[in-house]
Parts: structure tokens; sequence; C-alpha cells
């Protein structure tokens, strides 16, 4: 068979047998060692760039969860870093999704409280990668900041120490009150304060050396013999009883509602005096506390709670308009200068009132004396005077005065706290109406529960505290 030329073979064969083969190779030569070189710096590069996508995207997904964890522990009431800190770490851990293979290795959650209260968060993922580190930003590292909102709170707590809280339901009432106190009661009073009032009632409420200043100075009586006047204002009060009798009582520094015009308003006490208090001297008398006005003093706030004693008969309506004069600027006047209320409508201000009871409000005045028509456990009949309550029946006032708080045109929060009250169909429908809506009404029925509810309103209040 005939050979073929083949021109290939040829020049092949030539080229291994001649200087232009021998350069031929060491050119092949050159070639394998710049393709080595070139293979070192772009395979990692080629790596890098997978990685690259791999990092952008779970760093999306990091900084994703972490604004998220950092946003959710800005609006909890934790009020120091290692809560904050545990907050967020565990809603970083319930938000962050990693990619296949990366693992988180650090999350740190700060509450800065210089100036605005933020959140200062960072986390950092490593992400499995294919080139070197120095190749690529790898753990991946991400920020964030939440200014956490904030605002003044202002809370009057008016508290039922009537007869029958004696015993053991005070000592509930007492470690509720104080629980509280702990809670709500910032130890850091900047940028937000928070502050609390005190009010306890039974009969009527006792507001001590504030008494001439809110309801007026008595004066002697013209009687040689007993001093007493027939009429108010005068320190002594001779009057006929409900029974029939003849009683002389001596003005307290307790006091009795408001009547007139302003009875369901927080109008000054320069506009309109409170009613006086003309106590017998066998039962309701004038030994409540006085009032605690709006302080930051944890100690003042407690001793207040520690000195509560219970006796007496039920005027909830007087305690509860006290309640509202201590958050009202229009009484600001009255207490010193670290007690006063803000205005109404002040920038990032709350303010609350909390009602408890443990029943009926029972007692009323005419006169500064329990009136004729006040309930049966107000008291004995001859301890009352000959005339009905100026002002009508005690629940309808405390509804009127809990509306009226409601519709300012910066409406007071109101809680209520209906302890062990049962079926009291008339206490009932008090507290649930008088409450801003229906989530601010308790009705505990033993201490437990009512530690719990008091809790659950610290809560709440840090809550409105701590956000918009």
């Amino acid at each position: 068979m005939r050979n073929r030329f083949d021109p290939v073979s040829v020049w092949r064969s030539l080229l291994a047998n001649s200087r232009l083969g021998r350069f031929a190779a060491n050119k092949a030569g050159v070639s394998a060692v710049t393709f080595a070189i070139s293979f070192s710096v772009l395979a990692p590069m080629t790596m890098g760039i997978f990685d690259i996508y791999q990092i952008n995207g779970q760093r999306g997904k990091l900084q994703d969860a972490l604004d998220a964890a950092a946003l959710y522990a800005a609006r909890s009431t934790a009020t120091n870093t290692a809560e904050i800190d545990a907050i967020g770490d565990k809603a970083l851990a319930a938000n962050l999704k990693l990619i296949p293979g990366a693992t988180l290795q650090s999350s740190n959650f700060v509450l800065n409280t210089d100036g605005d209260a933020k959140v200062v968060a960072a986390a950092s993922v490593r992400v499995p990668a294919l080139a070197p580190d120095a190749f690529v930003h790898n753990p991946v590292t991400v920020n964030t900041e939440v200014t956490r909102a904030g605002n003044d709170l202002e809370v009057a707590m008016v508290l039922d120490i009537t007869g029958s809280m004696k015993g053991t339901p005070l000592t509930d009432l007492q470690s509720a009150a104080n629980q509280l106190i702990d809670l709500v009661v910032s130890d850091t009073q900047a940028p937000y304060y928070s502050k609390v009032a005190i009010v306890p009632y039974s009969s009527s409420v006792n507001v001590g050396s504030y008494a001439a200043t809110v309801r007026g100075v008595t004066q002697g009586g013209a009687n040689s013999t007993t001093g007493a006047n027939t009429t108010p204002p005068s320190t002594k009060f001779k009057f006929t009883s409900a029974s029939g009798g003849t009683q002389t009582f001596t003005v307290s520094s307790c006091v009795s509602e408001r009547t007139g015009a302003e009875a369901y308003t927080d109008a000054s006490y320069k506009t309109a005096l409170v009613g006086l208090v003309y106590p017998p001297g066998n039962e309701n008398y004038c030994n409540m506390p006085a009032i605690q006005p709006l302080t930051s003093d944890k100690t003042a706030l407690k001793n207040t709670i520690t000195a509560l004693t219970a006796d007496g008969s039920t005027a909830g309506q007087i305690g509860l308009a006290w309640g509202w004069y201590m958050v009202s600027p229009n009484w600001a006047d009255l207490v010193p200068t670290a007690s006063q209320p803000a205005a109404y409508g002040k920038s990032h201000l709350i303010k609350a009132v909390v009602l408890m009871t443990d029943g009926a409000f029972n007692t009323g005045y005419c006169n500064g004396v329990i009136a004729k028509d006040s309930g049966s456990q107000s008291g004995s009949k001859s301890n009352h005077i000959n005339c009905n309550a100026t002002n009508g029946d005690a629940f309808t006032q405390a509804a009127t005065l809990c509306y009226n708080m409601k519709h300012l045109p910066t409406p007071i929060i109101i809680y209520t706290v209906g302890f062990n009250v049962g079926s009291n169909p008339s206490a009932n429908s008090l507290l649930t109406g008088c409450a801003t809506d229906a989530s601010h009404v308790y009705f505990p029925a033993d201490g437990a529960s009512l530690q719990t509810a008091f809790k659950q309103i610290a809560a709440d209040l840090q809550r409105l505290r701590l956000s918009h």
C-alpha cells in the first residue's frame, strides 16, 4: 500500500531535530511555569469570587436578624445591659438564617444610657470558604443600634386600707405595692424619670400638713364652753346626728369630697377647696398615713407602705380624686418642686392612676361628717350627720371622676384592681368602667394573684415608659 504524505508528521520531525524545535520546546516550558504561577494566583481569586457571593448573602441575613433582635430588645422592659443582652441573643437566634456550614461566632447587645437610650449591637458569623481569609473578609461582622424611645412616668397608687383589709390582706397589699415600686421606679432617673405617689384611703384621705391649704383654715367656735360652731368651717362642729342626738366633732387633717362646679375636675384647690372631715372619736378615725406626693425615692415610698394600717369604711371616690390631684399640673404648687407633676401634653410623658379596692364604696359626706345615707358598713348612725351626701352616691362620684380623667385632651391611664370583690355588681361595674379598657382591669382573688396583678401593671407601665 502506498504511503500517504503527512506534512504534520514531517513538521514535527523537523522541529525535534532543529534549533527551531529546541526553541519551541523551551517556549512550552516557559508557558508551563507561567501557567503554574498564574493558577496559584487566579485559583484563589476564582474561589474567592464564590466565597464573596456566599459571604455577601450571609451578611445580609445577619444584618436583618441583628436589626430585628436589637429592635426587639429595645422594645422590651429590660432596664440593664445584662437583661438586654439576654433578650437580644435569644431574638437573634430565633431570626438568624445561616447558610450550610456557617456558624455564629459572637453577639453582643449593650444598653447605652448616655443621652438618648440606645441598644448597641454587634454579631459575627464564620462562613465556610474555599479561599484563605486573606482573600475574603471572614468572619462576617455587622453592627446596628436602635434608639430606645423613652417617657417620663408619673403614677399615683390609690390604695384601700379600710377595716376589711386588716391582717393578711393588708400584708398582701404591702408586698404587691412594694413590688410595683421596685419595678416602676428606675434607679436611673435620666434621661427620663419615673415617679410614684401613694394615696391611702378609707373613710377619707389624710393630707397631713397640706390640710389647712386645701380645705381652708378653720375658726374657733362662738360657744365659750365647747368652742363649737353649728356651721363649718369651724375647728369644732356641733350638729344633729342621723339618730337624732347632738354631736360635737373636731376637725382633722383628713379631707372629704369637693362639692360644687369643680367636684369632678382637677381644678386647683385655689379655685375650689376640698371638703373638711370631722371624724368621730370612736370609729372612722383620721389615723391613716398621709399622702406621699410623687417621688423617685424608693425608701420614702416604702416607708409609707410599711406604715399602712387598716381601719374604717370606704370612700374610694375621695381616694380616686386625690390620685388625680397627685398627677395633675393644676395641683403642682401644693407640693415640693421635686414632687410636682409635669404639664399635660408634655412630650414623652405618661400619667397613670392605679385604683385598688376590696369592696363597695359606702361613705359620702355632708358638711364634713359622714352622711345619713351612707352605706350600712360606714359606721354608727349616731356618728352620721342628719343630711344626705351632698354629691350623692359614692360609686357615681367615682365613675364621673374616671370618665373625666379618661377624656382629658391627654388622657390619664387608669388601672383598676378589685381585690377579692367577688360578685359585688356595683364594685365590678365601677372597676370595669373606670379602667382605660378591659386590659387594664384586674380581679385578683387572693394574695398571690394580687401580687401578680401589680406585677403585670408594673410591666405594662415599664413598656409604656420605654416605648413611644
